[in-house]
């Protein structure tokens, strides 16, 4: 996989069209700020991505869910008894 700065791609957006896998890195920084895959892997990578966010989505639920559940629970159900 080749490794790209944001500046090279700034200075010349035609790299964008050569790249098939590539690292994006910010060197001022030195960190990695993200990944480019071209689109003719698209019909490859599309259902991997869609799993992950499906995954992703009901992970939050869950957890909001068990969030809300333990409230109820702490605000407690009156029963009547005085």
């Amino acid at each position: 996989m080749l490794t790209y700065g944001v500046t090279d791609i700034q200075n010349k957006p035609s790299l964008m069209k050569i790249m098939d896998v590539a690292e994006i890195i910010d060197r001022r920084a030195h960190t990695t700020v993200g990944y480019f895959i071209s689109s003719k892997y698209e019909k490859f990578i599309l259902p991997v991505i869609e799993k992950i966010d499906r995954e992703e989505k009901l992970a939050k639920l869950h957890k909001l869910k068990n969030h809300q559940d333990l409230e109820f629970a702490e605000i407690g159900v009156d029963d009547g008894i005085k």
